[in-house]
């Protein structure tokens, strides 16, 4: 019966049926806490690794947020497991101070940016992480409370790309979506491998804790686990076609400036389906404001209906890190300034600079050299170029949020609003707006109108 499959250990052959995909990969990292769920993980790679791929680099990483004050010795037990199977281990910690309110969302990013470091480190192509069948079904039952669109609804894919618009990463790998915990653990019971318990999954005051517990109800009207989980792979085929719809709709409603903002046409994107005009607007906003992910869903669908409106006229509405301007048959999306202000990166020698997760500048070994930085260009950038040069005939408010290269208060480079090369646009500098390969890509794990705002590839 299924139900007996589903509690009994994985043997090697599915396990390497799991882990095929995976065979020619340049690495692996494995992203393991020391749970029973990313310890299954570890042990079948391990053993996957010695039957057919001896040769294989793969990486054991733990991250230590600091959060609890027995995590240094868990990392350091999960060390010495991950050296009994044979494989390299890394503790990667969290450095520095941790926010009082959002805890959660900060070590997620936190984990994000310390497992990227660590895969590009070790130049390994791939991140595995232990997600299972039922975290699958609890993902879906959390973004349908949050009232996510489909894509949300279609919850993770078995693999996918870095989901960074400017951040080039390794490949997100679940080889075991589809393997329920109860197979994971009967798995580490067959390998005699102890693991550890964390106390946060049983933590009411988190939400997939609270759903956890409502399972065993929920299968008893038909809502098991694996039900779950198949409605979140035919939510992902719907959102498949959805999104070669919407990205023939961005090619003829969105222009998009090198400067970092876009002009939509508002009667072109009203034409098509309400759930492809969001879609393209999602992705519009991510492109412009440097997101990872979209807007909460009815927020979205709130500036789509005022794009919609008779009597929308002229005005401006703030979403997602823009500032959308609505002109008549127009509307002009340009990054918002924010509270906070735009931020400054140093330039600590030749080779990319990636700024406000929107721009890519290549600093070339001929450039100018005087401790540079690179920020908005401001009003008093724009006076200088306007001095010494030209302004390209675009809107103020996007040109003073685009990026310049200071050497202390003096301006260096600002080719993307110089009117003409001149001054500002000098050799050894090169700028391109990231947000145009964001327009043209597929949505990813959570990029559409609300994947949910999460993409849960934290250790399990």
């Amino acid at each position: 019966m299924a139900a007996d499959r589903d509690t009994i250990a994985l043997t090697a052959a599915e396990a390497d049926r799991l882990l095929a995909p995976f065979a020619a990969a340049a690495g692996l990292g494995l992203a393991v806490s020391g749970g029973a769920d990313s310890l299954a993980l570890m042990r079948l790679v391990a053993d996957w690794r010695t039957r057919g791929r001896p040769d294989l680099p793969v990486v054991v990483l733990t991250v230590d947020h600091g959060l609890r004050p027995e995590a240094a010795e868990e990392a350091r037990q999960v060390a010495q497991w991950a050296r009994d199977a044979g494989l390299e281990h890394r503790t990667l910690v969290w450095k520095g101070s941790k926010p009082s309110a959002g805890i959660q969302a900060a070590a997620r990013e936190a984990r994000y940016r310390l497992l990227v470091e660590a895969c590009a480190e070790h130049g390994l192509s791939h991140l595995l992480t232990a997600h299972h069948l039922d975290d699958q079904a609890e993902t879906l039952l959390l973004r349908l409370a949050r009232g996510s669109g489909v894509d949300g609804l279609s919850a993770m894919p078995e693999t996918a790309e870095w989901p960074g618009v400017t951040m080039s990463g390794p490949a997100i790998g679940r080889p075991l979506l589809d393997v329920p915990k109860a197979r994971l653990v009967a798995t580490l019971g067959a390998h005699r491998q102890d693991w550890i318990e964390d106390p946060s999954n049983a933590d009411a005051r988190f939400a997939r804790a609270r759903l956890r517990d409502l399972m065993p109800a929920l299968a008893r009207e038909g809502m098991t686990a694996r039900r779950l989980a198949e409605t979140a792979k035919r939510m992902r085929r719907a959102r498949a076609a959805l999104e070669q719809t919407a990205a023939g709709l961005h090619r003829a409603a969105v222009t998009a400036d090198p400067a970092g903002f876009c002009r939509l046409d508002r009667g072109t994107l009203l034409a098509a389906p309400e759930d492809i005009g969001l879609r393209v607007l999602a992705r519009l906003l991510m492109g412009v404001g440097g997101a990872d992910y979209a807007p909460r869903l009815d927020r979205l669908e709130r500036l789509y209906a005022r794009l919609g409106a008779a009597s929308a006229g002229s005005g401006a509405v703030t979403l997602s890190g823009c500032r959308v301007v609505i002109s008549g048959e127009a509307a002009t999306v340009f990054r918002e300034t924010g509270r906070a202000g735009l931020p400054v990166e140093r330039v600590d020698g030749p080779g990319p600079v990636v700024w406000d997760r929107r721009f890519r500048l290549d600093i070339g070994k001929s450039a100018e050299r005087h401790a540079l930085t690179v920020r908005a260009l401001g009003s008093a950038g724009l006076s200088r170029i306007r001095e010494i040069s030209g302004l390209r005939d675009i809107p103020p408010a996007a040109a003073r949020v685009a990026p310049g290269v200071f050497a202390g208060d003096r301006l260096v480079a600002a080719p993307l609003v110089e009117a003409e090369p001149g001054p500002y646009s000098p050799d050894g500098f090169s700028f391109a707006f990231l947000g145009a390969g964001r327009f043209a890509a597929r949505s990813g794990d959570g990029t559409g109108p609300n994947g949910g705002g999460t993409n849960e590839i934290g250790t399990k």
